[in-house]
């Protein structure tokens, strides 16, 4: 497998995850993510109980930035939003991945 390929063989809408692991929080997901495809990361995000959005605001809770992660990065620290990377996003959904 290629690093920079999402890893096949599992489905952002059946795979188990941690139901309230986002709950109420507003999630943007920025740069390349390496085990998934951003529109499935954003999709894991809303079945936690969050919402994700596209871009940073004064109502952005959380960001999660990937490789090359860019301007949404440096303007969510300037706003003092929490930043993770992936790792902690899975860790946070209490995924298993194959």
């Amino acid at each position: 497998m290629n690093d920079s390929e999402p890893v096949a063989g599992w489905d952002c809408e059946t795979i188990p995850v941690c139901s309230d692991a986002f709950s109420g929080l507003t999630v943007v997901i920025t740069g390349k993510l390496e085990r998934m495809e951003r529109k499935e990361a954003e999709r894991l995000v809303e079945r936690a109980g969050g919402n994700a959005v596209g871009s940073i605001s004064g109502k952005t809770d959380l960001l999660v930035a990937g490789e090359k992660a860019g301007s949404k990065l440096s303007k969510a620290k300037e706003m003092g939003v929490d930043v993770i990377d992936e790792a902690a996003f899975i860790a946070r959904l209490q995924l298993v991945l194959p």
